[in-house]
């Protein structure tokens, strides 16, 4: 029979903090480090000179030979 009683209601969820705003000295820091991070990101990445499926070119492979032939 518990279809008759319904459970009672959660009591409502407490206000969010306000927003930080821009002119915030530590929401300035995060930016900066977070473009800075970005940065040096970026500058990893362009070392990498091939794509998701590697080189798909044939390697330049060169005959064995025995030493002194």
């Amino acid at each position: 029979m518990s279809g008759l009683f319904s459970s009672p209601s959660p009591p409502p969820p407490p206000p969010p903090p306000p927003a930080p705003e821009r002119d915030d000295q530590e929401v300035q820091d995060a930016a900066l480090k977070e473009r800075l991070r970005l940065a040096r990101a970026r500058g990893r990445a362009a070392n990498i000179l091939t794509g998701g499926r590697g080189v798909t070119e044939e390697a330049p492979a060169a005959r064995k030979r025995l030493l002194g032939e």
